[in-house]
């Protein structure tokens, strides 16, 4: 397209556009997975805060996916010829879903009446035209641009179906009542203290009511006996360097709600702020001394921890669709792929519970087997 002369700078020139070209890209990918994963449209990933502005994220496996899809885009096309289709295609579509994207905004939250069809006749008019001329270019390569946002879009429509489901069997349980029953499992000697602090970690906000789940694993699981049940639930904060903890009995002294407020540049140990705080309460008279004898650390004030976290699983016997099935399968197929929650939170070197629960939907009705007479004793 250029002179021979003008060759050389027209590369640096080139060069250069792709690199700030790059970082728009990538930029944005960390914005869109961000807030995709705040609006519960995809698994939650670990994010990565460089610097003290709240905006400026990285996240590890959206940067990892890039640089894979990069290598695979350009090792199909091999040149720039052939990946012109697939370009002027996703650009066309970009522009018009932004132009969508505007006059909703308009028109909903601004509550503008004429302005934004006028602004969608004109704009969204001339850029139908340009998406009807591109269509040719699909099969020249067009293809791959929407195969990647198909790709996505089904990972969004997944988690997002799949959260709902999950959801709808969301059951809350207040604690006061079976406090009893926690009683009688610690006073229990015959069952296994499996540690002095048995840590589980929610997201409920609600301090007097406990997922249904939670008491399943406690109870139904194993019978897990303890001398202190501790309920965390993390929030991240706007302000990068936040250090703080509420802390509440419910209902006995030896049931605990903590509320951890972090910051978002501060690491997520909570193994090692949960320590402190029992330390805290302990100093306090709030929480009764947990003398440790066998350390090699000597003596300690407080006693063991084992962290429990709970996985649902759907098991086979669930009365729900195929679709609806799907969906769920699905979900946690990627959920597995996402990452580690106890990496982040700092978990990975704890003594840790995995604990797979089923998720409690509507049972398929199972017929009752019918005992028969053998006809001949067993020799």
């Amino acid at each position: 397209m250029v002179p021979e002369i003008l060759r050389g700078p027209m590369v640096i020139l080139g060069t250069i556009a792709a690199i700030i070209a790059s970082q728009a890209l990538i930029t944005g990918a960390f914005t869109l997975v961000s807030e995709a994963s705040r609006l519960d449209l995809m698994p939650h990933l670990q994010l990565i805060y460089p610097s003290s502005t709240k905006g400026q994220i990285y996240i590890p496996m959206v940067n990892y996916s890039l640089w894979a899809l990069c290598l695979l885009v350009i090792f199909y096309f091999q040149t720039s010829e052939r990946m012109e289709a697939a370009y002027g295609l996703s650009i066309t579509i970009t522009m018009l879903m932004t132009t969508v994207l505007l006059f909703v905004y308009l028109h909903k939250l601004k509550q503008r009446i004429i302005l934004p069809y006028i602004f969608l006749l004109f704009f969204g008019g001339t850029e139908v035209f340009f998406f009807m001329s591109s269509l040719s270019k699909f099969m020249h390569g067009g293809y791959i641009a929407l195969l990647i946002a198909f790709v996505l879009f089904l990972i969004m429509v997944i988690w997002y179906r799949g959260t709902r489901l999950e959801k709808e069997q969301l059951v809350k349980l207040p604690l006061k009542h079976y406090v009893p029953l926690f009683d009688r499992m610690r006073e229990d000697q015959k069952i296994y203290k499996i540690a002095d602090n048995l840590v589980f970690l929610t997201h409920s906000q609600e301090e007097s009511l406990i997922d249904r789940d939670v008491l399943y694993s406690i109870f139904d699981r194993g019978s897990k006996r303890a001398n202190v049940y501790w309920f965390v639930t993390v929030s991240v904060t706007d302000d990068p360097y936040t250090l703080e903890y509420s802390a509440q009995k419910l209902e006995t002294d030896y049931i605990f709600r903590v509320h951890l407020y972090l910051g978002f540049k501060v690491e997520q140990r909570v193994n090692i702020y949960l320590r402190q705080i029992v330390d805290d309460l302990i100093e306090s008279g709030e929480l009764a001394p947990q003398n440790s004898n066998y350390s090699i650390y000597g003596e300690q004030n407080v006693g063991s921890f084992r962290f429990c976290m709970i996985h649902k699983h759907l098991v086979p016997e669930s009365d729900i669709s195929v679709v609806d099935r799907l969906m769920i399968s699905m979900k946690y197929a990627i959920r597995h792929f996402a990452g580690s929650p106890a990496k982040w939170y700092g978990l990975e070197n704890t003594s840790l519970i995995i604990e797979n629960v089923p998720l409690f939907v509507k049972m398929k009705h199972t017929s009752k087997l019918s005992r028969i007479q053998q006809e001949k004793p067993i020799q």
